[in-house]
């Protein structure tokens, strides 16, 4: 059986739709002592991981970010009273760089 690795950005919902996507196969995700605890581990085939797990994770972490985004704006808009969308910050040229000190 050839194993197939993969990294998933660590957003808090990562872990328990991983653990969920693979008990909705029965298969029982496991971590090894002294890993971290965000760390999910399964003993599948490459082939599942690629033609089912990854695209069905992508799936669903899409369908919760965008969710989760929407959310984000509705709480900051009703709670600090801001309408801008959540407005990322003004970009700003940068300072000047230092030259070398005297002496080098």
């Amino acid at each position: 059986m050839s194993h197939a690795r993969r990294r998933v950005s660590s957003h808090a919902w990562t872990k328990p739709l991983s653990s969920t996507i693979l008990r909705r196969y029965e298969i029982r995700p496991f971590r090894y002592r002294g890993q971290r605890q965000t760390t999910v581990m399964a003993r599948v085939s490459k082939t599942f991981v690629d033609e089912t797990l990854w695209p069905e994770f992508e799936q669903l972490s899409d369908v919760l970010r965008k969710h989760l985004e929407t959310i984000t704006d509705r709480v900051i808009a009703e709670v600090l009273d801001v309408h801008d969308g959540g407005a990322d910050a003004q970009e700003v040229a940068a300072p000047p760089q230092l030259g070398p000190a005297k002496g080098d």
